[in-house]
C-alpha cells in the first residue's frame, strides 16, 4: 500500500536568512497596523463624524464606511482636520502617524538599503519598525476608544459594524 500522505519537509534556514525575515515580518505588522488606523478613521468619519447630524440606516452607514475604505490615510486625516475639532495631542498623532506610514510605504527599505546588508542594523531595524508599530497601535486605540464610547451612546453595537464590514469584504 502506497502512503499518499504529504510530507512536510522544513529545511532549517541560516541565521542570516532568518533575520532578513524578521525584517520583513515586522515591516508587515507596521504596515498592518497603520492600515488598522486607516480603517478606525474610516469608521469614524462614517459615524462619529458624519456630515449631518440626523441618524441614518445601516444601509447608509455601510455606503459611508465604503466610500471613506477608498481614502488613503491623508485624505482620512484631512477630513478629520476639517470636519471636527480634535484636541491637540490627537492632531499630533494624526500628524506623525501620516508622515510615519508614508515614510514606511515610500521611502523605508530605501532608506535603510545599507543596513539591511549587515546583521547588527538588520537588529536595529526590527526594533525600529516594532516602535513605529506600536505608535499606530496607540494611535488606532485613541480613535477606536472615541468610536466605540460614540457608537454604544447610540445603541450601535460591535457586532452590527462586524457585520457591515464583512458584507463589504464579502462584496469586494
Amino acid at each position: 500500500m502506497e502512503d499518499d500522505s504529504i510530507q512536510l519537509h522544513i529545511e532549517p534556514i541560516d541565521p542570516e536568512s532568518h533575520q532578513v525575515r524578521e525584517v520583513y515580518a515586522h515591516f508587515g505588522l507596521a504596515m498592518y497596523h497603520a492600515q488598522c488606523l486607516e480603517r478606525t478613521l474610516a469608521m469614524a468619519l462614517a459615524s462619529v463624524y458624519r456630515p449631518t447630524g440626523q441618524t441614518f440606516t445601516k444601509h447608509q452607514l455601510r455606503d459611508l464606511l465604503e466610500k471613506n475604505y477608498l481614502k488613503t490615510l491623508g485624505e482620512l486625516v484631512r477630513q478629520i482636520r476639517t470636519t471636527v475639532p480634535i484636541d491637540e495631542q490627537l492632531e499630533q498623532f494624526l500628524n506623525e502617524a501620516l508622515k510615519k506610514r508614508n515614510w514606511l510605504a515610500h521611502h523605508y527599505f530605501w532608506e535603510r538599503a545599507a543596513a539591511f546588508c549587515r546583521p547588527d542594523k538588520r537588529k536595529s531595524m526590527v526594533a525600529e519598525l516594532l516602535e513605529t508599530a506600536d505608535f499606530f497601535l496607540k494611535v488606532d486605540r485613541e480613535f477606536r476608544g472615541v468610536l466605540d464610547r460614540w457608537l454604544a451612546k447610540r445603541g450601535i453595537t460591535p457586532e452590527t459594524l462586524q457585520s457591515i464590514e464583512r458584507e463589504l469584504l464579502e462584496g469586494a
